[in-house]
């Protein structure tokens, strides 16, 4: 749960959701004014960061909504290899099922 932590640099994280329902993604993402910034509708993000002064890694797994959140953790779980693939530290999933999805660096 984003309210059980206190300070996101002093551990790994995996922050699942966009901005408007996550604090601890809000935090990571800079807290946008617009908490939509960066995200459009039927897409999805998988952003991997390091913090700079602790070394410790977060994964955000965001879309625009819940549903294409849900895609992009789909993605994860069915198509880590074209995610290793593709290397980056920010991709982009558009789709409706990780079947059928398109997934690209952004």
């Amino acid at each position: 749960m984003d309210s059980e932590i206190a300070d996101v640099s002093t551990q790994n994280l995996i922050s699942v959701g966009n901005p408007c329902v996550n604090s601890v993604t809000a935090e990571l993402l800079g807290n946008p004014t617009d908490c939509t910034q960066g995200f459009y509708p039927d897409k999805a993000k998988i952003i991997s960061l390091q913090h700079k002064d602790t070394g410790n890694l977060v994964l955000i797994v965001a879309g625009y909504s819940g549903v294409d959140t849900r895609l992009a953790g789909k993605v994860i779980a069915n198509k880590y290899d074209v995610l290793q693939e593709l290397g980056g530290c920010e991709i982009e999933v558009e789709g409706t099922t990780y079947s059928d999805a398109e997934i690209s660096n952004y």
